[in-house]
């Protein structure tokens, strides 16, 4: 998973937790915010009534039929002001809960009770709030707070994306440089475009750690290059004397099976000379890609050349090549030796009376080829590493020197031919080879 996708999902989870306590404590604190605007509201009325007393007096309250009380009702009973003389002895000063019975039937209110003197004589007034109304408030407000907290964390969850997205975007690039390389020659230093120190670092170090890569990479073809060249001369030479003393036929026979065996010494060894000087004019474009090369038909010549060897193991060779393809910009001969050294692996590893079958079909973007046999599988942890040079299974003719699949590897890279490996032990490789027509 990329580190902009664990941020985001990080941000958003830790949100929607925040979201969920929130939701959880979110009506004990509404209504207690509630019951708070309702006393505050009770108190400012208060102070509404005795400035109304002060200018009008308490006259214009208690000249009822009663003498001695006020009380006042809204339309739909929601809030009461009451005012009514009591003794003296008595004082009341709170705001409370209470059930106060109008017009037969009972309604709980907030009430704030307030004792006061005037004239000699002592008032209760009372201002009460129904705690229906209350709750529907409260209720009313736990909604759009739900609402706004919801449209906050999605804000945030959203603006969080976009400035993850913008501040890993450096680390995105590097990413996806390294993506696109597939040999360290095709590594091009960049400078990174960004304030962030660490990113900074990591793309400097990158660069110079590939810059040593590439130098060490390229003193090792030119070692390899150079070692092989100069090796085939006097291998060549030491062949040809052991060649005309095999054939002197003054060479006592004592002799001539040691001679045998030192020729076929040589011989593996001149051909690890030439695999590894094929490798290195490979990879350092000394081959011309300057032909056309019919695929379908190539895959057929190889199957062709190669016949008796398979002939030879009972091993039976098939193809089932349809449609037509064409490779521009390719070198016959390489191509060749790719598609010869797959098969002639795929007879080396297969069983007593198996079988090897060339396919071959178009595809949306080119052409498929695929090699597949009944060999001996290779296991899961050596897929890895069979491109890697002198990497190889134990060959039953004891011929194989570990560079045919690395030769394989480096002509389809030269060829920009994606080449991937499915296997199963016991069971048989399939080598599959994807040709594109470049762009």
């Amino acid at each position: 998973m990329r580190l902009q996708t664990k941020l985001a999902l990080f941000s958003a989870a830790s949100k929607i937790v925040i979201l969920l306590l929130l939701v959880l404590g979110l009506p004990t604190i509404v209504n207690k915010v509630a019951l708070l605007n309702a006393d505050l509201r009770l108190l400012q009325k208060e102070e509404r009534m005795y400035q109304i007393i002060e200018e009008q007096g308490i006259a214009s309250f208690i000249t009822g039929e009663t003498g001695d009380a006020y009380g006042s009702y809204n339309l739909f009973r929601e809030e009461f002001i009451s005012l009514e003389e009591i003794s003296s002895g008595k004082v009341v000063n709170s705001i409370e809960n209470s059930l106060r019975k109008v017009e037969n039937e009972v309604v709980n209110y907030r009430v704030l009770s307030s004792t006061f003197d005037l004239g000699g004589k002592r008032y209760l007034l009372e201002i009460g709030r129904s705690l229906a109304t209350i709750e529907h408030n409260s209720e009313q407000l736990q909604k759009y707070a739900l609402i706004f907290l919801a449209a906050v964390v999605l804000l945030t969850v959203f603006t969080d994306l976009a400035f993850s997205k913008i501040l890993l975007r450096p680390l995105t690039l590097i990413v996806k440089r390294l993506q696109r390389v597939e040999h360290p020659s095709a590594f091009t230093p960049k400078q990174l475009n960004t304030t962030t120190s660490d990113f900074l670092y990591l793309n400097n170090t990158i660069n110079a750690m590939m810059g040593q890569i590439q130098e060490a990479f390229q003193k090792e073809k030119e070692f390899i290059g150079n070692v092989s060249h100069e090796l085939l001369t006097p291998v060549s030479i030491l062949q040809t004397r052991l060649e005309n003393m095999l054939a002197d036929p003054a060479t006592p026979e004592s002799q001539l099976e040691k001679l045998v065996d030192n020729l076929r010494t040589l011989h593996r060894l001149k051909n690890i000379i030439q695999s590894l000087l094929l490798v290195s004019r490979i990879e350092n474009e000394q081959y011309l890609r300057n032909e056309v090369v019919d695929i379908p038909h190539l895959a057929r010549e190889v199957a062709e050349e190669i016949r008796d060897r398979a002939e030879v193991r009972d091993i039976s060779l098939h193809t089932d090549l349809t449609g037509d393809f064409k490779l521009l910009k390719a070198n016959q001969s390489l191509l060749f030796t790719m598609l010869f050294n797959v098969v002639n692996n795929a007879i080396k590893y297969n069983q007593p009376q198996g079988s090897i079958t060339v396919k071959g079909q178009p595809t949306a973007k080119g052409y498929e080829l695929a090699v597949c046999d009944t060999g001996v599988g290779i296991p899961e942890e050596q897929l890895s590493t069979i491109f890697s040079r002198f990497k190889r299974l134990h060959a039953p003719d004891g011929e194989s020197h570990g560079l045919g699949l690395t030769i394989v590897k480096t002509i389809a890279n030269f060829h920009g031919i994606e080449l991937s490996v499915q296997s199963v032990v016991g069971q048989g490789t399939t080598f599959r080879f994807q040709f594109k027509q470049a762009a």
